[in-house]
């Protein structure tokens, strides 16, 4: 099997370039995200940053949307956007990232797991053809896990800001979602302004490092065995 290695420069390049379509169409519908039901948390978040409700499967996928939200680099997202398709050594294969991210510097697609998926054999066996399969089309897939998202009480912080943030009003290109309130140009408390600075650093700091972090630093489990 091909060692998934770092983000080349060549692919960065691309992405820099311009000269990669995250949003080309491809052949198959992404599957719809069902009605919330059961024990599994799902649901829409309304986001500044994306032109529809972004929706989210998971409390992981949740936690991520509000890290994106408030990170300053993150100029828009989409969820589940396109079905990719290609073959490796066991046939033909399927994926949808969960999240595609468009920052100030390049493009990438985001696939949010449990700290445990790499126990599953099964799982890395999928996800390094998905690695591979992506790198060869120039894009950059980044995995976030729970413990990036929950590291130092972020969640804690995040859920106290986007409860006193003013609601989004209709989606607009055109604003600068690093403001407090850019619709109405209302103003938080200074102990919040103080706190939403500090998060956008922190939501910053933190896709740097999952965008840094070699796959296989996380795909390392033996298939041999």
């Amino acid at each position: 099997m091909p060692k998934i290695s770092k983000p080349n420069p060549v692919a960065l390049a691309l992405l820099e370039a311009g000269l990669v379509d995250l949003n080309r169409p491809s052949t198959r519908r992404v599957r719809k995200i069902v009605t919330p039901s059961g024990r599994r948390p799902r649901g829409a978040f309304p986001s500044r940053k994306s032109e529809n409700p972004a929706k989210y499967e998971s409390l992981i996928e949740k936690m991520t949307l509000r890290v994106l939200e408030v990170a300053p680099s993150v100029r828009k997202f989409v969820t589940q956007p396109r079905v990719f398709e290609f073959h490796d050594a066991s046939g033909k294969r399927r994926y949808t990232p969960d999240i595609a991210v468009t920052t100030d510097r390049y493009d990438i697609v985001i696939e949010v797991k449990d700290d445990s998926f790499s126990l599953d054999p099964q799982s890395v066996r999928r996800l390094r053809g998905v690695v591979e399969h992506l790198r060869n089309e120039g894009l950059i897939l980044v995995f976030v896990l729970r413990s990036d998202v929950q590291r130092n009480g972020l969640q804690n912080k995040l859920e106290l800001l986007f409860r006193d943030r003013p609601s989004r009003g209709r989606y607009r290109d055109d604003i600068d979602t690093t403001l407090w309130d850019p619709e109405k140009g209302t103003c938080p408390t200074p102990d919040l302004q103080q706190l939403w600075e500090s998060a956008k650093r922190e939501c910053d700091e933190l896709l740097q490092r999952v965008m840094r972090r070699d796959p296989d630093d996380l795909l390392r489990l033996d298939l041999d065995n």
